[in-house]
């Protein structure tokens, strides 16, 4: 009995002997994925190398041990490369195929590190008026590096976790961990913000004060006190201080003040002197403007766009001087100047 249960344990074994292959299988990574070095970043490429030469090979991977195992389709040289990221956890072995014997190698398990995706943090107003600001923030501690970006645009990018809004614009954040800090993940869905207004500025206009037509209503003040019944874009300032308006833009509604403008009003000398310069039309009629200038003086005229570019310049002493209106619609600025005086008048074309 004993020879008997001997003779089955050699037959056993040889057959185990004949059934492996006499070829070398052995399978290694690079970066190498041995001595505690399997949890690779998700865009980690990794390649597998077998030996070479041999008649066929077939990449497979599993998600266990004893798990079902599946092809690599198309990958049949003694070479893989993958990412990481693609599989997140898996065992990777090739099987050869060398003069009718085939075997499998040896399994090379890696894992990937996972990370919790970001969020932006934000007031539940993303509606600001001109001038103010919000701040936005990465919602989660744990990241070590941030990417913020405006409509696409990287805005700002360092170890900083919050950026100062003032901008109407789409933000989105993204952010990468010490452990992988190549690996950047984004919070996906932007924050939005609108802006209501503009900036508010005072301009001198002739003898009038203007600011921006955008509002819907205004407050006029000199020296910090309201002057009654100015409600309009412009005024014509009746003493010489420190002008501010305030306007209203909206819904929802927001106020923003200009900063002070100072103006002096003519003097007497001043006013008589352009008593006899005056337009017969501020709007252009057959695309003119026609000035008056019924004492002959010597005038300098410059015609302005509203942005400063200079249009047009003339030099006459006529009694009636034609301008030529500028191509475009709009509001112009017409500076005459004259024995060291000048005025301005805002012309419409």
């Amino acid at each position: 009995m004993k020879q008997f249960i001997l003779l089955i344990f050699f037959l056993f074994f040889e057959s185990i002997a004949i059934a492996q292959c006499p070829f070398d299988s052995t399978v290694t990574s690079n970066p190498d994925l041995s001595g505690g070095n399997e949890i690779q970043c998700s865009n980690q490429v990794i390649e597998f190398m077998a030996p070479a030469g041999y008649e066929s090979y077939q990449w497979k991977y599993k998600f266990s041990t004893s798990g079902n195992a599946n092809n690599f389709e198309g990958e049949t040289s003694n070479t893989l490369s993958i990412i990481a990221g693609d599989l997140g956890f898996a065992y990777v072995f090739v099987t050869i195929t060398e003069d009718g014997c085939t075997e499998d190698s040896n399994e090379i398990m890696f894992d990937t590190w996972i990370f919790q995706s970001p969020a932006i943090e934000h007031e539940p107003n993303t509606t600001l008026c001109y001038g103010e600001t919000s701040i936005i923030s990465s919602a989660f501690p744990g990241p070590q590096n941030f990417r913020w970006f405006k409509d696409g645009e990287l805005v700002q990018e360092g170890t900083q976790d919050f950026y100062e809004v003032s901008e109407a614009g789409s933000y989105l954040l993204e952010v990468s961990y010490e452990q992988c800090p190549e690996q950047w993940l984004s919070s996906g869905v932007p924050v939005t913000f609108d802006v209501i207004g503009e900036e508010v500025t005072i301009t001198e206009l002739g003898v009038e004060l203007i600011t921006t037509e955008n509002g819907n209503n205004y407050k006029w003040f000199i020296d910090g006190e309201e002057i009654l019944g100015e409600n309009n874009f412009s005024i014509e300032p009746q003493q010489t201080g420190n002008y501010t308006v305030e306007v209203t833009f909206g819904p929802p509604t927001c106020l923003i003040l200009s900063e002070p403008h100072f103006y002096e009003v003519l003097s007497l000398e001043e006013n008589e002197f352009y008593k006899g310069v005056f337009f017969k039309n501020t709007k252009a009629v057959q695309g003119q403007f026609i000035l008056t200038n019924t004492d002959n003086k010597n005038l300098e005229i410059s015609l302005y766009s509203l942005n400063g570019k200079l249009i047009s310049m003339i030099n006459s002493a006529n009694s009636e001087i034609p301008i030529e209106s500028a191509a475009a619609k709009g509001i112009y600025l017409c500076k005459i100047q004259s024995q060291g005086y000048a005025k301005w008048e805002r012309l419409l074309n």
